[in-house]
């Protein structure tokens, strides 16, 4: 694995029951019925299905026993469907300098506004600033694309809008794909559920926006880097 593991987390294991709504699913831990709450508002069919492995970290107090972190696909092996324990994975694989294209960039802004959007980060370098967007991939294809959106994604588009806007202006733009399934070995669009989205992407890559994935899973408790530039694919 490239630069050993990014986070080591306390987490414990349930089976999935069923998902109540985009925020809450119902498992069994220990025999016992929980809730557990996921921050990943996305369809995760393949992943959130009545006798899934979760793992989660536990909080002492709230509506819900703890937050899904991850769902395992094989042995000791799991996807990270937490979209903030993937960011400050990815946040750490670049503070440790592993992710080569953003080697001597730095943040200087998180959240940025940038006309009527709200781009994740602003960055600076050499050459100057650029933003850069993040996306949750971890929709696994029949032939192991680890893929975006898995629903139709109007805010992914008009990031997509607003990044080809900023290279226009000069910036540097980036949208990077958090490929966070350990079966996957490319990233690729959905361009099956979201095809306008699809042909933006290509459209983004023509005017000079780049598109990276970076690949990671978690396995005993660790999230651990596998590529920091993974194969993307637009078709």
């Amino acid at each position: 694995m490239a630069g050993g593991a990014l986070l080591s987390l306390r987490l414990e294991r349930a089976v999935a029951l069923r998902r109540l709504n985009r925020f809450v699913v119902e498992a069994e831990a220990g025999g016992v019925r929980v809730l557990l709450h996921t921050r990943n508002t996305g369809r995760l069919l393949d992943l959130l299905y009545h006798g899934a492995p979760l793992l989660y970290a536990p909080r002492g107090s709230g509506r819900t026993e703890g937050v899904i972190v991850g769902v395992e696909v094989d042995e000791g092996l799991a996807a990270v469907i937490d979209p903030y324990t993937q960011v400050s994975a990815f946040e750490e694989a670049w503070r440790r300098g592993l992710i080569g294209w953003l080697r001597d960039w730095v943040v200087r802004g998180r959240d940025a506004a940038y006309r009527g959007s709200r781009i994740d980060y602003l960055i600076e370098g050499a050459d100057g600033l650029g933003l850069l967007e993040v996306k949750s991939a971890v929709y696994l294809s029949e032939e192991g694309a680890c893929m975006y959106p898995d629903t139709v994604s109007e805010r992914g588009r008009r990031h997509l809008d607003r990044l080809v806007e900023a290279r226009g202006e000069g910036m540097r733009a980036i949208i990077a794909f958090i490929a966070a399934h350990p079966r996957c070995t490319h990233f690729r669009p959905c361009c099956r559920v979201d095809p306008i989205l699809c042909e933006r992407l290509r459209a983004a890559r023509g005017r000079g926006v780049e598109i990276h994935s970076v690949k990671m899973h978690l396995e005993g408790g660790e999230v651990l880097l596998d590529s920091p530039d993974l194969p993307v694919e637009l078709g």
